[in-house]
């Protein structure tokens, strides 16, 4: 085989690659979703306020995460630096639904306890400063869940939660 021909056939190859890169889903090279909160005190008792959304079509609900149709993501919350340095950590990952024909998606999409809704796998890293959780994103048919983060203040032993939603596009 010549070398021109040898150089055709890569070119070739080289074409084709760049055609599957160039027509794959955007959402398969979508960057993890990530939302940020603080704590707030009112009356006493303390809560998690979400500072953006992850949800473009509805930039106004604050702690919501859209994962688009068809990508596996992980979704990921971080505690802001002020409320971290005093003494919040993320604790825990709840999901929430009312209608049982959700069971089997979200439990296999989040590998959350059916009975409690706490994720199973919900790593909290940085010293406790962020969370994660792997969307695997299996379940054919596009769902809303709710969801509850919690955080503990590791100096005084009080808890802070909140609830937004997570919107999973579907599987295809």
């Amino acid at each position: 085989m010549s070398n021109a021909t040898r150089v055709r056939q890569f070119r070739k190859v080289l074409f084709a690659t760049s055609l599957v890169i160039f027509m794959s889903p955007a959402s398969l090279f979508a960057a993890d979703p990530k939302i940020d909160l603080k704590i707030v005190e009112t009356g006493g008792k303390f809560k998690i306020v979400f500072e953006n959304s992850e949800c473009p079509a509805d930039p106004a609900l604050l702690g919501c995460i859209n994962v688009a149709k068809g990508s596996k993501n992980w979704l990921q919350w971080e505690v802001k630096q002020g409320d971290w340095q005093n003494g919040w950590d993320l604790s825990d990952l709840q999901l929430i639904w009312d209608d049982p024909g959700l069971t089997d998606c979200i439990v296999d999409d989040f590998d959350v306890n059916p009975q409690t809704g706490y994720a199973n796998d919900f790593r909290v890293e940085g010293n406790g400063k962020q969370g994660k959780v792997r969307d695997e994103h299996d379940c054919e048919f596009a769902y809303e869940v709710n969801y509850r983060i919690y955080a503990r203040n590791r100096d005084t032993g009080k808890m802070a939660d909140s609830d937004p939603v997570i919107r999973n596009g579907g599987r295809e």
